[in-house]
Parts: structure tokens; C-alpha cells; sequence
């Protein structure tokens, strides 16, 4: 009969810690394919919509031939601007994905001194390191601040969601002043908080809708309407 012999408490310890160092894998991987996965679900395709950028660098969504752009500022560690999404996404559903406006984001950070900065320049970078890509970061930044609170370990959660080099993302978050561009421009505007909404006509100035500045999505689609009129 063969007996059982029992491991040197040396081993035990050895065995344990390999349990434990390979649970520790297993869960980091479920956490990023869970966050990938739900991302996946929650991303509009933006691939069939006209992207762009200012003259001054600001991102824009939409048709350089439609008749309005609303322009946003917001953050997006902002509780209001996540909960302004909604209005967005029905916004670009509905009237940017069809030619008939644009969607122009401007960067504001004001929740946190830090980390509200950081969100920004991660989602210039995101489009710098793959062109076309910040309107992926930017779901991805909402999705993610407005999961748990925004921190160190959320920069690497944008990494594995994006699936980008985190370290050339932190790398280019160094340089990416677009986020100083934009806040140059709210301070010309007024702007005081987020989320502020200016309408522009054409290629006109930044001007206060009727509506003031947080129109609801059957609000921006009045004033999609009329500005199709006015161009008749």
C-alpha cells in the first residue's frame, strides 16, 4: 500500500502562493474581457460618420456640410456631463449619423485637478497613437469614470479597453495640449461649468441656443430643424 507523505511546510507555502499568483491572473483577465465585452455593447459605430477637426484642433462628429454643430464642454469624470451622455448619443443617433448636424466636444476640466486632465489628454492620444479613434475614448473615458471613481488605475483600464500601449499613452499625455486649446475657448465663451452646449451656424461664432445651455434631445432636434429651414 502506498502512503501518503505530507510536503515540507517550505512546499506548502510554494503550492499556496502559486495558487494564489495564478488566481490573481485569472481575475485581472476576466476583469479586462468583462470590460471589453461591455464596452463593446455600449460603443456606437463611428466608423460610418464623417470625422474632423478644427482649425484650432477640436474634435468634431458629422457632415462639414450640415447647417449646425452643437459644441459641447464638458469632463468626463462630470457627474451632470454622464448623465448628459444620454441626450448626446440620441443627438448623433438621430441627427449627426444622418448628415443632417455635427457634434464638436470640447475638453474641460474642472472635477479634479489632475485626473479630469489626465481623462482629456488620454483621449487626445488615444486619436494621436490611432487616428479616428477619439470618439471610441471618448464612450471609453465616460464608461469608465462613470463606473467608479477616476484614478491611477483607470488609465491602465483605458489602456486594456482601447487596446493600446499603456506606456506610450502616458508617454503622450505629456505633450497633448489640446486640452489647454479648449479651455482657452470656454473661458472666451463664459463657460463656468459642465455641461455647457453652444450651437454654431455655418462656419459662424459660438452663440447661446433659445433653449440655453443644456437643450434636451427634442430641444437640439428643433433646432437642427431650424436651422435646415434657414438654409433652404
Amino acid at each position: 500500500m502506498t502512503q501518503k507523505t505530507k510536503g515540507s511546510p517550505q512546499q506548502r507555502k510554494l503550492i499556496f502562493g502559486g495558487i494564489v499568483a495564478a488566481a490573481v491572473v485569472v481575475a485581472a483577465a476576466f476583469v479586462v474581457i468583462s470590460s471589453r465585452s461591455a464596452f463593446s455593447e455600449l460603443t456606437t459605430d463611428y466608423s460610418a460618420i464623417a470625422q474632423s477637426r478644427q482649425a484650432d484642433g477640436g474634435f468634431v462628429l458629422g457632415d462639414p456640410t450640415a447647417p449646425i454643430t452643437v459644441v459641447a464642454f464638458e469632463d468626463f469624470l462630470c457627474p451632470a456631463c454622464q448623465r448628459y451622455k444620454s441626450t448626446v448619443e440620441n443627438f448623433i443617433e438621430n441627427h449627426v449619423a444622418t448628415g443632417r448636424a455635427r457634434f464638436e466636444y470640447r475638453m474641460m476640466p474642472v472635477v479634479h485637478p489632475g485626473y479630469s486632465r489626465l481623462a482629456a489628454q488620454l483621449a487626445e492620444c488615444a486619436d494621436t497613437l490611432r487616428p479616428n479613434s477619439f470618439w471610441e475614448a471618448h464612450d471609453a473615458l465616460f464608461q469608465i469614470a462613470s463606473a467608479r471613481a477616476f484614478s491611477d488605475n483607470s488609465s491602465r483600464s483605458f489602456a486594456d479597453v482601447m487596446d493600446m500601449s499603456y506606456a506610450e499613452l502616458l508617454e503622450c499625455a505629456q505633450d497633448a495640449t489640446q486640452v489647454n486649446t479648449d479651455m482657452g475657448l470656454a473661458q472666451q465663451s463664459g463657460v463656468t461649468g459642465t455641461p455647457t452646449v453652444f450651437v454654431r451656424y455655418g462656419d459662424g461664432p459660438l452663440q447661446v441656443s433659445r433653449f440655453g445651455q443644456h437643450p434636451t434631445a427634442e430641444q437640439l432636434g428643433s433646432l437642427v430643424a431650424e436651422a435646415e429651414l434657414l438654409r433652404r
